[in-house]
Order: structure tokens, then C-alpha cells, then sequence
């Protein structure tokens, strides 16, 4: 435990002249249950400590009197109050001192015990000492917000797993042999894994999923449905629909239609910037895997759905159920396409 903590680190007793408050001492304990993880600690060690702390008088662990930091209860009593065996009391007090959060104050036969005056006050004892959570509590806290910091990135890691599982599911009809990718990715999503593994599981994933697409990528882009809107300094002038109905759509009434997505795409640099951008505006309606199954209807359409939706998504209290309510309807044909270049009144949802 020992060094963990960055230099510089003071605890609140060296900092009192600077006005910070000390902490109470459940608070000492939050901090330690917060980084027992790291700390290598077993839940038996948390309640041990509990146990100890509700020994002590007063509401904080301080040097001012050893009634306020030594905890001179037996093993036994300790043992009672945790509900476990005095051998493992004694396991886990080892533990305990070992990574410096309890120091031992020994008697010459090894018991522990209180001397106190004729007021019933303790003046001396001998026990454990837990001054040293009060003294580290800046170390602790310092070492908690780095391992909150990492738990942040490794559920962050893992929700990319399984959003881009989630699209190569998509493939699994036609690809029979991905079933093995997903099996891998079941059992390591399941269980608590480092974030190497994580990492590894996700360029898997990504490299089977852009061998996928690759393809896909490329019939989308020799259709009718090229959308130039980024290339000129207004969009194309007509939107063809993939059906043998077509829907011409002019220039005009895109513009008038999409005026913030037009706005967004017309200073794209090529046709990767311009998917680049519609990504984002997606991540920002917060459609998650329903991006992905919009952009399987082709360019033209994920064009003129997007920008629908970014039209109205102050009306919007879900873009996402909105989107999916959209889009079901769209591809069952009960709303229209042409709906789409409307005015700005919304497609009927509940």
C-alpha cells in the first residue's frame, strides 16, 4: 500500500491550519470499502474494521486521547460483533496491519486494555490503533478517485464490446462462422476481466465487423441513392427512391426540409466526413444501435431520417423510441417517404 498514492499527498491532521475539516470516522471507512478492491481487502476485513471503529468514542479517529483512536476490544468481542471466529479475527488483523491501516500497541503479556481515572475517562490503553486511516485519508482518497477513474474506462470499454457485438449481429445469418466471436464474447462479458482483455475482444470484433460491411459498404455506393449534398454548395437535385415507385425531391425542398442537416454536411470535405458527421448528430439523439439499422435502409433515406428527426428533436422527449416508431413505419410502409419532406409537424407517436 506504501507509495500508491501520488507525492505530495498530506493527510487532513498535517492540513488543519488550512481550514479542512477532518473526517468523521465512518467516513474513513467509506474511503477504505470504496478501494478494498485494489486494496486486495475481502468484505470479512471491511466488517472487522466497522466493528473496531464502533469501539471507539466520539465521531472522529484522532491522537487526542487513546479512547479516540485505540481499539482495545478483545477478539472475542470483536469476533461476536462481526460475526465470525477468533481465528479469522486474527487472520484478517494481519491483513489489516500489514497494509499499514492498523498499527499494533502491544502489552508486555499481549492483551489489551484500559486504564482509566476516577471520571470513568480512558488515559492510557493498549490495542490496535487505527490513527492511521485518519492520517492516510488524503492518500486514500487520491488512490479511490484513480480507481474510480479506471472502473469509468473499463465499463466504458465494455459498453463498446457490446455495442459493436450488437452490430455484427446483424451479419450472423449470412456468417454462420461468427457464432465462435460471439461465444468468446459471452463468456468474457460475463465474468470481471482486465481491460487488456477487453481491449482484445473489441479489435476482434471491429476487424470482423469492418469485414463485413466492406462489401455492404460498397453495393450502397454504386446505388442510385448517392446523396452529394457535401460535394456542392447545395445538395444534389434529386432523391431517388430504391422502390420502382420513384419519389423525385428537388434541391429546394430538401433545403427547406433539412435546413440544420443540410447546414451540418455542406462544409464536409468528402463522402467520409459527411458519414463522420451524421454519426455524430446520431450519437447526439442518443439513437445508439438503431443508427446502425437506419443506415441499412441506404443513403438517401438515412439522410432524409436524420434530418426529420434533427428538425424536431426540441418536440422530441425520445429521440430514440421516436426514431424506432419512425423507422418501423417507414419500412412497413404504413408512413410514407414523402412524409418525410413535410412541415415540421411530426409524425403521429404515442
Amino acid at each position: 500500500m506504501t507509495g500508491l498514492a501520488p507525492q505530495g499527498a498530506h493527510s487532513p491532521r498535517h492540513s488543519a491550519g488550512q481550514g479542512i475539516i477532518a473526517p468523521t470516522k465512518w467516513s474513513l471507512l467509506q474511503v477504505i470499502e470504496d478501494i478494498r478492491e485494489p486494496l486486495g481487502l475481502k468484505g470479512t476485513s471491511i466488517s472487522l474494521l466497522r466493528a473496531m471503529i464502533s469501539f471507539i468514542k466520539g465521531d472522529q479517529i484522532t491522537a487526542a486521547g487513546d479512547d479516540s483512536h485505540v481499539c482495545f476490544a478483545s477478539n472475542a468481542a470483536l469476533a461476536k460483533r462481526t460475526h465470525v471466529s477468533i481465528q479469522t479475527v486474527e487472520r484478517h488483523i494481519a491483513k489489516l496491519v500489514s497494509l499499514g491501516l492498523l498499527t499494533r500497541r502491544s502489552s508486555a503479556n499481549g492483551k489489551r486494555w484500559a486504564r482509566r481515572d476516577r471520571n470513568g475517562r480512558v488515559v492510557l490503553a493498549t490495542g490496535l490503533s487505527l490513527l492511521p486511516l485518519s492520517e492516510r485519508f488524503a492518500e486514500f482518497l487520491q488512490l479511490n478517485q484513480i480507481h474510480q477513474d479506471n472502473l469509468a474506462k473499463l465499463r466504458l470499454l465494455r459498453d463498446r464490446c457490446v455495442i459493436a457485438l450488437s452490430k455484427l449481429k446483424h451479419f450472423l445469418p449470412d456468417r454462420p462462422d461468427l457464432e465462435t466471436v460471439f461465444q468468446t464474447a459471452r463468456k468474457l462479458l460475463r465474468r470481471r476481466v482486465p481491460p487488456e482483455a477487453l481491449s482484445a475482444l473489441l479489435l476482434d470484433i471491429t476487424q470482423e465487423l469492418q469485414s463485413c460491411t466492406r462489401e455492404k459498404a460498397e453495393n450502397l455506393r454504386g446505388t442510385d441513392l448517392e446523396i452529394e449534398g457535401h460535394k456542392e454548395t447545395r445538395l444534389n437535385q434529386s432523391v431517388k427512391e430504391e422502390e420502382s415507385s420513384q419519389i423525385e425531391v428537388s434541391a429546394d425542398e430538401i433545403e427547406r426540409a433539412y435546413p440544420r442537416l443540410c447546414a451540418e454536411l455542406r462544409t464536409a470535405r468528402d463522402q467520409t466526413e459527411c458519414e463522420s458527421r451524421m454519426d455524430d448528430i446520431a450519437s447526439q439523439l442518443n439513437l445508439g444501435n438503431l443508427w446502425f439499422e437506419i443506415r441499412l435502409l441506404g443513403p438517401a433515406k438515412t439522410f432524409m431520417t436524420l434530418g426529420y428527426l434533427l428538425e424536431r428533436v426540441e418536440s422530441i422527449e425520445k429521440p430514440r423510441g421516436y426514431a424506432f416508431h419512425l423507422l418501423q413505419g417507414l419500412t412497413s410502409g404504413t408512413i410514407a417517404w414523402r412524409t418525410l419532406l413535410t412541415s415540421k409537424r411530426a409524425v403521429k407517436y404515442r
